[in-house]
């Protein structure tokens, strides 16, 4: 779905699906530790693969939208002690006021199952 890796805040597990076939699972940086005594698990199969897309939203989560005050694409995603997730934006200037402190753009996401 993503051709780009969207940063989600505080989250540790990795999720990486190939050609809607193949998935790897764990906790490992995949793409880049080869030192850690972390997991990663490979797991084929287009059913397994498709239902993990869905659950991790995938499909809405691939498609961060531009910040409306700076215009920078950089964007990661977040959750609300509610549940509800939103995009914000973490880009220095942007997020920054004069006074140092954060104010950071966010928006919220709809998702299909009401969350």
């Amino acid at each position: 779905m993503a051709h780009t890796v969207i940063p989600m805040y505080v989250m540790h597990q990795k999720i990486a699906v190939f050609d809607e076939r193949t998935v790897l699972l764990g906790s490992l940086n995949a793409l880049s530790q080869s030192w850690t005594r972390e997991v990663m698990v490979t797991m084929r199969g287009a059913y397994f693969a498709r239902k993990l897309l869905a659950h991790e939203h995938a499909e809405t989560f691939s498609r961060p939208p531009k910040c409306r005050r700076c215009q920078g694409t950089e964007i990661e995603i977040r959750r609300r002690k509610n549940g509800n997730w939103f995009w914000r934006c973490y880009a220095t200037a942007c997020k920054t006021t004069p006074s140092g402190r954060s104010n950071a753009w966010t928006q919220d996401i709809r998702l299909r199952d009401g969350r």
